[in-house]
C-alpha cells in the first residue's frame, strides 16, 4: 500500500495520539460541505477551507483542504487522495475475520519501520476500513545562540484512513502542527462518516 509522499507540504511528518473510544462520535451539523467535481467526492468540514490546493505526489492525485496556515506553511488540514492503494495487492478487508484483521493490523505496524503506533479496522459506510494512527513526531526548534534550557520541543500529528471506493480507493489524512484536541478528533471522524463518492 502506497503512503502519501508529502512533497512540498510544509507541515512535515505528522502523528496522532487519539482515544479509540471516540471512533464513532455523534455526527453534528456540518459547517461546510466540500464537493470535489475533479475527484468525485464530498465531505463535511468543520469550516469552509481557507484554500484547496492540489496534492503534489508522483503516484496519487487529490487535494489538500487547508484549515490553518502561517504564510506558506500549512499548519492544519485534510488530504483526500485517490489511487491510495491497489485492491489487487491487498486482501478484501470486508471478507476478513476478526482474527485475520487483527493479524493484518499487527503486521502493518510491524512492517512500518516505526511509522505507526496503532492500526485497526473500523466500520464505515458499510465497509471495514483501515485506520492508521502515526507515532507522535517531536522535533526541536532552537536558535544556536540560545542556552540548552531554552530549546523548545514541538509536536506534529497525523492520522490516515483508507477507504475502498467504486471508482478508486481513497485515503483521508488529518494533519496538524501542534497537539490534536478532542474537537479536532471529532471533526475528522464526522468528516469520515460523511464522506461520499459521487456517482
Amino acid at each position: 500500500m502506497r503512503m502519501i509522499n508529502m512533497l512540498k507540504i510544509f507541515a512535515g511528518i505528522f502523528a496522532v495520539s487519539m482515544s479509540i473510544g471516540l471512533m464513532q462520535p455523534k455526527q453534528a451539523s456540518a459547517a461546510y460541505t466540500y464537493t470535489s467535481k475533479d475527484y468525485g467526492y464530498s465531505i463535511d468540514c468543520p469550516q469552509k477551507p481557507l484554500g484547496v490546493i492540489p496534492l503534489i505526489d508522483p503516484n496519487q492525485k487529490g487535494e489538500v483542504l487547508v484549515f490553518k496556515n502561517d504564510g506558506y506553511n500549512i499548519l492544519e488540514g485534510w488530504i483526500i487522495a485517490t489511487n491510495a492503494f491497489d485492491s489487487s495487492q491487498i486482501p478484501n478487508f470486508d471478507k476478513m475475520t476478526d482474527k485475520e484483521s487483527q493479524q493484518y493490523a499487527a503486521n502493518f505496524v510491524m512492517n512500518s519501520n516505526g511509522r505507526y503506533q496503532t492500526v485497526l479496522f473500523i466500520p464505515l459506510n458499510g465497509h471495514k476500513v483501515l485506520y492508521a494512527v502515526g507515532q507522535q513526531d517531536v522535533y526541536v526548534d532552537a536558535n544556536k545562540k540560545e542556552k540548552a534550557d531554552a530549546v523548545k520541543g514541538n509536536v506534529s500529528q497525523r492520522i490516515e484512513t483508507y477507504i475502498p471506493g467504486q471508482k478508486t480507493n481513497y485515503v483521508i489524512v488529518f494533519f496538524k502542527s501542534g497537539e490534536m484536541t478532542t474537537q479536532d478528533s471529532t471533526d475528522y471522524q464526522n468528516g469520515l462518516i460523511s464522506f461520499k463518492e459521487l456517482p
